[in-house]
């Protein structure tokens, strides 16, 4: 670890101008987890699998296409015609991600935050925003869905989110066969954007007044015609174009997808987590002038089934 004036391995230094005692360490870390589950709501309802470790970067999946049915009978006497089973197979590359935040231990020993409590906060909100936008970059790729089920060159500012988009995307899902969760409803992930128009629906099911038992996700506000619905705070929005027309109304993403749409995954030995170096002292930093707070893992996300997922875009209210 090089030091170099203030920067630390080339990257510049915040937190200059106390050490980590090992009986809070465990706190640390618990601060760290609540404040990234706080903020990681677009994998809820995927599919969570970890890779084991000397398997190899790339996870291949198979998936085979549904049989036709068959409606003639048999003949007499008759075997069953032979069909082939037809399959294709989804790639996905695990990747490496992380931050580290350097502090220097005058700071740790004369500021407020004297056992690095915000810095380790700060780091975890980090991590579960960056796995988030991973989750949030490849849910964009699910099937197009303009509002009131216009395409991208007839959108405009009143094509907001209304009760008659959400039936359109269930009917969409069950059309495609998209199987939904153990409850029998789907999932939606929506903007602060949208919100507004969903509280505002007559039908609208609040989740601290469901009348059955669930297990509440991360960010879920309620239900509405067979989804149950999740706030996600990281907005996405654009202004598309394509060959034949353009459209200056921004759009904003809201996910709607069934189970085993998408899949989440992480390496066995080496998961997103925190790392805490308190005031190291080796031979490229001597007299351990500063501290490190670092989040570090392996990660991916994959659209199993694009027919499953969609991505639809709404305008502001």
């Amino acid at each position: 670890m090089a030091v170099v004036g203030s920067q630390i391995d080339g990257v510049t230094n915040p937190n200059t101008t106390g050490t980590l005692s090992p009986i809070v360490s465990t706190y640390y870390e618990k601060v760290f987890l609540e404040r990234a589950k706080y903020e990681f709501v677009l994998s809820e309802g995927s599919q969570i699998r970890s890779s084991p470790a000397n398997q190899g970067r790339t996870v291949n999946f198979s998936r085979f296409t549904p049989l036709g049915i068959v409606t003639t009978p048999l003949g007499e006497l008759s075997n069953p015609v032979t069909c082939a089973i037809s399959a294709c197979t989804i790639s996905m590359t695990l990747s490496e991600y992380g931050l580290t935040i350097p502090c220097s231990k005058l700071v740790t020993l004369t500021s407020i935050d004297s056992n690095m409590k915000e810095t380790v906060e700060l780091a975890g909100q980090n991590m579960g925003e960056t796995l988030n936008r991973l989750v949030r970059n490849e849910l964009d790729n699910g099937t197009s869905y303009y509002g009131n089920n216009h395409i991208v060159s007839t959108f405009t500012t009143g094509d907001t989110m209304d009760a008659c988009d959400i039936r359109i995307m269930v009917q969409t899902l069950e059309v495609n066969k998209t199987p939904a969760y153990a409850d029998g409803l789907y999932v939606g992930k929506t903007d602060p954007i949208s919100k507004y128009n969903l509280l505002g629906d007559t039908t609208w099911v609040n989740a601290h007044v469901y009348s059955d038992v669930k297990d509440l996700w991360a960010g879920e506000m309620g239900e509405l015609y067979q989804v149950r619905w999740l706030l996600n705070k990281d907005l996405s929005s654009g202004i598309e174009a394509t060959s034949t027309a353009s459209s200056s109304t921004i759009r904003y993403y809201t996910y709607v997808h069934g189970d085993n749409a998408v899949g989440t995954f992480n390496l066995e030995s080496d998961q997103p987590k925190l790392y805490i170096l308190a005031n190291p002292v080796d031979s490229s930093s001597p007299a351990g002038r500063a501290s490190f707070v670092s989040w570090a893992g392996v990660y991916a996300c994959k659209l199993l089934n694009a027919n499953w997922s969609i991505a639809a875009r709404f305008a502001l209210v």
